[in-house]
C-alpha cells in the first residue's frame, strides 16, 4: 500500500506552466471553428464529416493536455510513497534530549529525589560506561534547543547534565515534540554516522505532538528510545508561575501506545529508568563491535521519486493523441479485424510502440537512477541502487554496479570501502569493456594518490592508459601519471641530498677538529719559545743576532 503522507514536490515552480494550456486550447478551438465553417460551405449535405472531425479533435486536445500536465509533473520532481534503502554508516552519535519542564521537579523518583535529579544521576552513570562515540545535547521545555552540537567531549555533556534546571529556558509548557524535532533537524543530511535519539522525560507534555514528531523521525530512519522517570501515581507540584498547584505523573501507558503505533518503519521503544536492565538495553544500541568500527549497513526511509512514471504517462498520452487524430478509436474494429495486411501491420506497430514505451530492463533503470542520484549529490539513493545491481549475478551489469558503488563511496570520502569495491572487479577478464577497465584503474590511482602512494598510483594510471588509450579517463590518467613521476623524482632527489648533507657534515666536523688541534699545537709552541726567552733574560745574557 502506497503511503501518500510522504507526498512532496521538489520544484513546484514548474507547475505554473500549466496555465499555458489555456491560450493553446483557445487557439485550437478557434482554428477548429474555421475548419467547420469551411466544410459546411463546401459540402452542406455531408454533415457526418463534421461529427467524425469532432470525435477525433476533442480527444486529441484532451490527450495533449494530459501529456503536458504529466510532463510538468515529471519535471517538478514529484514523489510519494516511501521505501527503505541501505546505507553505509561508520560510527555512532547519540542525541540526548532532556525534558526540563517543571513537571520534572516532582519528587517521586525515590529517596526524596526529583525526576530531574534522577536523570542527572542516571545519565552521569550511563556516560561513564559508554563506548567511544559522539554526543549531542538538546533541551526540551516549551521549545527545543540544541545546547551542545555533535562532540566527543564527555566532560562537556556531564557539565551540562549537572546543571539541568527548568530555569535554563524561558519558554513555558512542555513540548517533547519540539525537542525531538530539534534533534532530528540538527543531524546533517549526508552524515556518515548512525544516529539514535534518547529522550529522558516523564511524558507529561502540554501540546500532545510527540507522536507526529516520532513519525517524522521514523521516516528519516532514526531510532528513538524514550526513558521514563517518576511514578505513575499523581504527584502535586508548583507550576512555573510559582503559585498554581498542578498534578503530574509518569505517563507510561500513553508513551507505550505511541511507541507501538510509530515503530512500523524504524524502532521506537519505551523503557522505564527504574526497570531492571534499562541502562544495559541502551548501551547495547551503541555497543562497539568489529562491524560498527569498520562500517555497518543501516537503512534510511526515503520518498520514492515518480518522475519516470509521469514521463511515461506523458509520452503515452501524446502517442494516443496522434492515434485519435486519425479516428483510431472510431475505426478500431475495422482496422484490426477487417483490413487484412494493412490492419495487421498497423496493429503490430501499435503493440510494438506500446511495449517499447512501457518496458525497460530493471538493471539499466537502476543504474540510470543511481547515476542520476549521484549527479544530484544524493549519495544515499545512489548507494541503494548500486547495491542492488552489485548484489545480482548478471555478469553484464554487476561490474557496472560495483564500479559505480565504489565511485559513490569515494565521493563520500570512504576511500577504504571504495578500494574494496573496485578490487572486486576482475581486470584480467577478457569480457570486461576497455572503458570500464580504464575507469576502474583510474579511480584506484586517484585513491592511491590521495594516500601519497605515488608508485602504486603511477602503476594504476599506466594501466588506465593502456586499457583504453582514447578514453577520457586515459587523458586524465596521462596528466596524473606525469605528476606522480615528478613526485617520485623529487623524492629520490631529496633522499640523495640528505645523504650528501650527512657526508658534508661529517667532513666539516673533521675539519673543525683539525683546526682545533693545529691551534693547540701553535699555542704550545708559542709558550715554549716564551719560556726560552724568559730563561735567557734571567741569566743576564743577551744574544745579538
Amino acid at each position: 500500500m502506497t503511503d501518500f503522507s510522504s507526498f512532496s514536490i521538489e520544484k513546484p515552480h514548474c507547475l505554473i506552466f500549466v496555465i499555458l494550456l489555456l491560450p493553446a486550447i483557445a487557439f485550437l478551438l478557434f482554428q477548429f471553428g474555421k475548419i467547420k465553417r469551411s466544410i459546411k460551405k463546401a459540402d452542406e449535405e455531408n454533415k457526418h464529416k463534421i461529427r467524425e472531425l469532432k470525435f477525433s479533435f476533442y480527444p486529441r486536445i484532451l490527450f495533449l493536455s494530459l501529456g503536458w500536465i504529466f510532463a510538468l509533473l515529471a519535471l517538478s520532481g514529484i514523489s510519494f510513497g516511501s521505501k527503505k534503502v541501505p546505507v553505509l554508516k561508520s560510527g555512532k552519535n547519540v542525541d540526548l534530549v532532556f525534558d526540563i519542564s517543571y513537571s520534572m521537579m516532582a519528587k517521586d523518583a525515590g529517596k526524596n529525589l526529583s525526576r530531574l535529579d534522577a536523570v542527572k544521576i542516571y545519565v552521569s552513570s550511563l556516560l561513564e560506561n559508554m563506548p567511544a562515540c559522539s554526543f549531542s545535547a538538546i533541551l526540551a521545555k516549551g521549545d527545543g534547543f540544541v545546547a551542545i552540537s555533535e562532540t566527543e567531549d564527555k566532560e562537556a555533556i556531564l557539565n551540562l547534565v549537572g546543571n539541568l534546571s527548568p530555569h535554563m529556558m524561558t519558554a513555558s509548557g512542555s513540548s517533547l515534540a519540539k525537542g525531538l524535532d530539534a534533534a532530528v533537524n540538527g543531524i546533517p543530511t549526508n552524515s556518515t554516522k548512525a544516529h539514535c535519539v534518547w529522550i529522558f522525560t516523564d511524558g507529561d507534555e502540554t501540546d500532545n505532538l510527540l507522536e507526529k514528531s516520532l513519525l517524522k523521525s521514523a521516516k528519516a530512519g532514526i531510532p528513538v528510545t524514550i526513558i521514563g522517570f517518576g511514578r505513575e501515581s499523581e504527584s502535586e507540584i508548583t507550576a512555573g508561575d510559582g503559585k498554581t498547584r498542578v498534578k503530574t505523573a509518569l505517563r507510561a501507558g500513553r508513551l507505550k501506545e505511541i511507541a507501538e503505533r510509530t515503530s512500523s518503519l524504524t524502532p521506537v521503544t519505551f523503557i522505564e529508568a527504574k526497570a531492571k536492565g534499562s541502562a544495559w538495553s541502551l548501551l547495547k544500541q551503541i555497543q562497539g563491535s568489529k562491524e560498527t568500527e569498520e562500517g555497518s549497513r543501516s537503512y534510511e526511509i526515503v520518498s520514492i521519486k515518480r518522475h519516470g512514471f509521469f514521463l511515461l504517462l506523458a509520452v503515452f498520452s501524446i502517442f494516443l493523441s496522434f492515434l485519435v487524430s486519425e479516428g483510431f478509436f472510431h475505426h478500431a474494429a475495422a482496422l484490426i479485424f477487417k483490413k487484412a495486411k494493412a490492419s495487421k501491420a498497423k496493429a503490430a506497430t501499435i503493440i510494438t510502440m506500446v511495449l517499447l514505451l512501457s518496458s525497460c530492463t530493471s538493471e539499466r533503470k537502476q543504474i540510470l537512477d543511481g547515476v542520476w542520484a549521484w549527479n544530484d549529490g544524493n549519495y544515499t539513493s545512489a548507494t541503494a541502487n548500486f547495491l542492488k545491481i552489485a548484489g545480482q549475478n548478471k555478469a553484464g551489469s554487476v561490474n557496472y554496479g560495483i564500479f559505480n558503488l565504489g565511485t559513490t563511496y569515494l565521493s563520500m570520502g570512504e576511500k577504504e570501502a571504495a578500494m574494496e569495491r573496485l578490487a572486486e572487479i576482475n581486470l584480467s577478464d577478457k569480457n570486461l569493456p576497455p572503458d570500464l577497465k580504464s575507469a576502474v584503474c583510474y579511480n584506484k590511482g586517484i585513491i592511491c594518490l590521495s594516500d601519497n602512494d605515488y608508485k602504486k598510483a603511477a602503476g594504476n594510471f599506466k594501466m588506465a592508459i593502456l586499457a583504453a588509450p582514447s578514453s577520457s579517463h586515459a587523458f586524465n590518467a596521462k596528466i596524473n601519471l606525469e605528476l606522480c613521476e615528478r613526485k617520485l623524482v623529487q623524492e629520490e632527489a631529496k633522499a640523495g641530498q640528505a645523504e650528501m648533507t650527512g657526508v658534508n657534515e661529517e667532513k666539516s666536523k673533521n675539519k673543525d677538529m683539525e683546526i682545533q688541534v693545529f691551534n693547540l699545537i701553535r699555542q704550545n709552541e708559542g709558550k715554549k719559545w716564551k719560556n726560552m726567552t724568559d730563561s735567557q733574560s734571567d741569566g743576564g745574557e743577551v744574544l745579538d743576532y
